[in-house]
């Protein structure tokens, strides 16, 4: 029995708009997944089944996009240090320890950035959610849409293994 897409899109289409809109609280980013998620379930249409399911299968589907869209809009905002962006005049201007701090406050930040990336993704989602962009554990597990615990667990493993990546390097 094959799957009539036009009636699916109708049926599911607020739905799959409310989920997305629930994750990223963001009606023209939901928009955008309502699109995306129709394009996947349009190319794996052959993959349902049973018809009966389709609101769980589409729903699924929304989630997961819904998800990626914020993964790529966090990596969108994240600023990497470049440490030849000193401006001339205030590098000339500025004594040599106070060029020799900002050199190394750079190369820190650029460490840390790169053992920020060395975390898996769900640790690293939450972690700069909570350092970077200032959002607390509710704010957190609403916009990824998990429990405040797991938000939590997360930031802490988080925390610990970065201690423990610099402890090992520093401690040499």
């Amino acid at each position: 029995m094959a799957v009539n897409f036009e009636i699916l899109y109708v049926n599911y289409y607020k739905m799959v708009y409310h989920i997305a809109l629930r994750i990223t609280k963001d009606s023209n980013l939901s928009e955008d997944i309502v699109q995306e998620t129709f394009i996947k379930a349009y190319k794996k249409i052959d993959t349902l089944i049973d018809e009966e399911k389709a609101g769980g299968w589409l729903s699924s589907i929304a989630a997961r996009t819904s998800i990626d869209f914020i993964r790529k809009e966090i990596r969108a905002r994240e600023v990497l240090v470049d440490p030849f962006s000193v401006e001339v005049d205030s590098f000339l201007s500025s004594t040599r320890e106070e060029v020799e701090q900002a050199v190394n406050v750079n190369l820190l930040k650029e460490e840390l950035a790169t053992e920020i990336r060395q975390l898996p993704l769900a640790q690293q989602e939450v972690f700069l959610l909570r350092v970077q962009h200032g959002m607390n554990e509710e704010e957190i597990a609403e916009k990824l849409d998990l429990k405040r615990s797991t938000v939590k667990t997360r930031f802490f493993r988080a925390r610990k293994k970065l201690k423990n990546l610099y402890s090992l390097k520093y401690s040499a």
